[in-house]
């Protein structure tokens, strides 16, 4: 797991589902723990919280035509020797999709799913933005946030903080 650290938080450096590979990191001033994700790709961003009561995780896309067809909290009990942040094997990583979730999204296109996809992220496209997760007493082992990039990639950086 990459970890950057941050002014307030600590970047969280995402893994491609097919391989675990990480993508190019976004080179220059002012692009800490930006990655450049590419279209028709699954990604996997690992988050730290198994021993912390509340876990935020934060994810901006910086390019106005990236498009998201969903962004999930996902969660495994398993141990990491045993499955991988990024398996794709069904079963072994679980959706949070409770229907009281609550994320927070702004920019023009960010959307979040309610009822049977409530938690479940999209970007159409139409401009930057983000979403801000909240993850209070999850209880699980291990967290990650999937990312399926649509038809049209582009820059993002995901942030997470941890409340013990």
């Amino acid at each position: 797991m990459a970890r950057i650290s941050g002014v307030t938080g600590t970047y969280v450096a995402p893994l491609k589902s097919t391989d675990g590979s990480t993508p190019a990191a976004v080179a220059g001033a002012g692009n800490a723990g930006k990655y450049t994700l590419v279209a028709n790709t699954t990604y996997y961003y690992p988050l730290s919280g198994g021993d912390a009561p509340f876990v935020g995780c934060h994810i901006t896309g910086y390019t106005a035509g990236l498009i998201l067809t969903s962004v999930t909290i996902e969660d495994c009990d398993h141990g990491s020797g045993e499955v991988t942040d990024f398996s794709t094997v069904v079963g072994e990583w679980a959706p949070e999709k409770p229907t009281t979730a609550y994320v927070a999204v702004i920019g023009t296109g960010w959307t979040v799913g309610s009822g049977a996809t409530a938690g479940v992220v999209a970007a159409s496209g139409a401009g930057v933005g983000g979403a801000k997760y909240h993850l209070p007493e999850t209880s699980a082992s291990r967290t990650r946030l999937a990312v399926v990039v649509g038809s049209t990639g582009g820059d993002a950086r995901v942030s997470e903080s941890l409340k013990v």
